[in-house]
This record gives structure tokens, sequence and C-alpha cells, in this order.
């Protein structure tokens, strides 16, 4: 009986991992919202201008 259980745990967490994995798969290949002509960076921080002039 166990070992039943033990399965369709098992099931559950295989059918909850594929889904994690379509759900992150279709948020990559979705169009971002905007007119798509110029990418959006996104800025984490750190200093927006060169450290030295050469740069």
């Amino acid at each position: 009986m166990s070992s039943t259980l033990k399965r369709v745990v098992l099931r559950v967490v295989a059918v909850a991992g594929l889904c994690a994995a379509a759900a992150g798969c279709a948020s990559d290949v979705a169009v971002p919202a905007g007119d798509g002509s110029v990418p959006h960076m996104r800025y984490y921080g750190g200093p927006k201008s060169p450290m030295w002039p050469g740069q």
C-alpha cells in the first residue's frame, strides 16, 4: 500500500515540475509588452558612467 502512495506522490511531483518548466519556457517565449522595436534594458545598480576616461 505504501508503494502505491509513493508512486502517486512521485507522479504529482513530476507533473508539478513539468508544469513549472513549461510555464518558465512560455514566459521566455512570450513577446514583451511595448512596441517591440527597442529591447528594454534593466538597470541593476552600479556606476552609470565609466570608472575611468578610457572606457
